[in-house]
């Protein structure tokens, strides 16, 4: 296997540890944050949690795509310089960025969580979600800068919670596990405990990139790029479009929690967010087995292996569907009593929002990997308007369902939104591709699939070890 192929199922390797302990790490987090809190301020802390993930997206003005794009370039071809400039400049820029957003948020706290979010419970902490907003926007352009550097191991360590970071989701979940073993959990230590935890990643993070610039290119002769090509102009230039795609995906994501606050008591929103956290087990198989999906669906679009590409993606999808499935029927006929051993009676009356949800997540099972198969295949365009219209379908369907129901109309909205989302993009790689992503389990395009991928996890046992 070449050095390039082996990055690539290192990287795929270390994502998908990543999304594991994430996702076991939220578990535990919001099983003692549910256990500890009250409803009510269980809600405040999804709200927020939400509220700083798409600030933090705002924050970034697309540097943390830029880094990642430009610094492998120049890496690539050994100008250690460029990649001094490029990293220095997208930090930069981040900093200064985030410094304006947390200016123009904190004024705004008192107004927002009072009056639109209806959470006056969470004016009193505006000063910790300040702290919050920017040190998680510093660390994902850290964990994104070391990504760029080809590093994805110290990517997915230091990542923040939108992107599965290892660090901070141990820190979380011992500190949780400790306040709540001390009787000590409050709405204001889980905000400081979250900030804390995002300080201790930065901190770290900052520390081992310093030193990596330091030994960027030792001994070669590479000079720093001119300031010129760097310019702020022209980073902003090349970091907009990718800046819109990925706050248009994390609104779709997040934005919920507001559109319940704002439509629905926030008791209601933490059965919302208990739902929404707890159908993501749903999906869980099927976001682990796609990260190791990227570079197979390069590497077979590039070998022009069209029939190939598409029995794999079928077949991953499958795959990744039997133990969905499994969970599907254990949230439908034994949700309701589950939920309330987890996380305590009240939250049992999150079933009927969790069965909604699950109709969305069902789709995005059913209809398979299609938001790798077109970004891996240079249709970034065609994934622009796929989200951007599944989008406005989501926002009119959950503005229209919380007006009329609540916070379960909220949820309605969500899934009418990802059913839309996913047939749209099912249909556009049909288009472009002349292929389909539905999963399939039919034993021939099974074996074809685990044969491909196991060739590369075999790869990845040293040679002494093979026996």
């Amino acid at each position: 296997m070449s050095e390039l192929k082996q990055d690539m199922v290192d990287g795929g390797l270390w994502t998908a540890s990543g999304r594991i302990v994430a996702i076991l790490g939220g578990f535990v987090l919001n099983l003692v944050l549910a256990r500890t809190l009250s409803p009510a301020d269980y809600g405040v802390y999804f709200v927020v949690l939400s509220t700083m993930i798409i600030l933090a997206t705002v924050g970034t003005a697309g540097m943390d795509q830029v880094v990642v794009r430009f610094a492998a370039a120049h890496k690539a071809v050994g100008d250690w310089g460029a990649v001094r400039a490029v990293i220095l400049r997208c930090l930069g820029m981040v900093l200064a960025a985030t410094a304006l957003v947390c200016v123009a948020f904190y004024p705004l706290v008192p107004w927002f969580f009072a009056n639109v979010m209806k959470m006056p419970a969470a004016v009193a902490l505006g000063g910790l979600m300040v702290l919050w907003l920017f040190f998680s926007t510093i660390q994902r352009q850290l964990a994104e800068t070391f990504r760029g550097l080809s590093d994805i191991r110290l990517a997915t360590v230091f990542g923040g919670f939108r992107n599965n970071g290892i660090l901070v989701s141990l820190a979380t979940c011992a500190v949780s596990l400790l306040l709540w073993w001390s009787g000590a959990m409050s709405l204001r230590a889980a905000f400081a405990m979250t900030v804390g935890a995002s300080l201790l990643v930065v901190l770290v993070a900052g520390w081992t990139l310093w030193r990596r610039l330091q030994s960027l290119g030792e001994g070669d002769d590479a000079a720093a790029a001119p300031p010129a090509r760097w310019s702020a102009a022209s980073a902003l230039h090349e970091g907009w479009p990718l800046w819109v795609v990925g706050l248009i995906a994390v609104m779709r994501a997040q934005s919920s929690g507001w559109f319940a606050a704002g439509f629905d008591s926030a008791d209601q929103v933490a059965l919302f967010a208990i739902a929404q956290r707890f159908v993501l087990l749903l999906t869980a198989p099927l976001a682990i087995v796609n990260a190791l999906l990227p570079p197979v669906v390069a590497g077979l679009y590039a070998r022009a292996e069209t029939a190939r590409l598409q029995n794999v993606v079928q077949a991953v999808g499958g795959l990744a569907s039997l133990p969905c499935v499994l969970i599907l029927a254990l949230l439908v006929v034994a949700g309701r009593p589950t939920l309330g051993a987890l996380f305590g009676a009240h939250y049992e009356a999150a079933y009927p929002m969790l069965v909604v949800l699950c109709v969305g997540q069902v789709a995005n099972i059913l209809t398979g990997s299609w938001q790798i198969v077109l970004p891996m295949t240079g249709h970034r365009k065609q994934m622009l308007r796929v989200s951007t219209s599944a989008a406005l379908v989501q926002l009119a369907g959950t503005v229209a369902g919380g007006y009329a129901l609540g916070a379960i109309g909220v949820a309605l909205g969500s899934s009418i939104g990802a059913v839309f989302g996913n047939l749209l993009g099912v249909a556009t790689v049909r288009r472009h591709l002349g292929i389909w992503t539905f999963i399939s389990l039919r034993r021939s395009v099974l074996t074809d699939a685990l044969a491909l991928l196991a060739s590369r996890a075999a790869r990845l046992v040293p040679a002494r070890m093979r026996g």
